[in-house]
This record gives C-alpha cells, structure tokens and sequence, in this order.
C-alpha cells in the first residue's frame, strides 16, 4: 500500500459536480456527505478514487466519460483556473507537478516531449484503477483548452506494467 493522498478541497469539486449535475439527490445514490471533508485536510486517495467509482458506476452508468467531464469541468469552470494558462505553452504547463501536488499526492509523473505540438504523461500510480486516469484525462483536457488550444488528450489503453498508463496529448 502507498501512501497517496488527495486533499478535502478535490473532494469538495467532485461533490460540487456531483451536485450541478444530478443534484443532492447524486450525493444520496453515491452516499456522500460534503461535510464530512475539509479543504485543507488530506485524505486517503482511495477514498478519492472510491468516491469517482460510485459516481462512473451509480450516476453515469458506467461511461467513463462521466469521471472525465467532472475533471474536465473542474477545471475547466473553476474561476482559480481561469487567466493561468492563456497562450502558455502545453508542454511546459503539463511539465509542471506544481499544481497537481497542492491536491494530490498520487504516484508519479513523467513527460516526454513527442514533437513540438506533442507530448506524453506516463502517470504510475498504485492505489487506483482507471477510473483516476479517465478523470486525470479530463483534468489535463480542461487545462490544454484554457491555453487557447484546441486539441484532444487520450489515454493509451495498454499499460507496459501494473499502475502505468500513459496520457497522449497532442495540440494545434
């Protein structure tokens, strides 16, 4: 077991989503209570990782496309977000843990620089399934259109070892 963690405040987004899109009654299917979190408190990343499962599988009807547009939309209609990334380069955002390791602690991150309009993530993470990575996809797609790019960010489906997946994100 690893000692990955996730602070209250990611919690708190994904049950804000929760709530814009199926309303407290989304809390109630999933069994969550936002005030059982606090934003700077840090909490076992499974608990995370649990809490998105149950949001794909009783909410979304097992689309993973559900995890995704919440972490799309966390960042993408978060206002902290928003004037950060204009016209910065992709590459040099997506190099930077910075942000990630102010809410989470989750594995590691490697970027490889592809072509000048290409890079990928290789994400290893223990503690979760791909449920993190579908909504990390999100996440990573929501911060590549707030650079005023349009391009896509996808996940490579084979896994060269148990907890890696690679995240290829290409740009225009």
């Amino acid at each position: 077991m690893h000692e990955n963690q996730a602070k209250g405040d990611v919690f708190l987004k994904v049950m804000d989503q929760v709530v814009a899109k199926w309303g407290r009654k989304g809390l109630d299917t999933i069994g969550r209570d936002p005030g059982h979190y606090k934003m700077e408190q840090w909490y076992p990343f499974t608990e995370l990782c649990d809490i998105l499962r149950d949001i794909k599988e009783k909410l979304g009807k097992n689309s993973p496309l559900t995890v995704y547009n919440i972490g799309f939309r966390m960042i993408k209609g978060d206002p902290r977000w928003q004037g950060i990334f204009d016209d910065r380069d992709p590459g040099e955002i997506f190099l930077s843990t910075k942000r990630q390791d102010a809410q989470y602690r989750a594995g590691t991150q490697e970027l490889r620089k592809i072509g000048p309009k290409h890079v990928q993530v290789d994400l290893m993470n223990w503690d979760c399934d791909d449920v993190w990575y579908d909504f990390f996809r999100g996440r990573l797609q929501g911060v590549l259109e707030l650079t005023g790019r349009a391009g896509v960010v996808q996940l490579i489906p084979e896994c060269r070892e148990e907890g890696l997946r690679t995240l290829d994100i290409k740009w225009g």
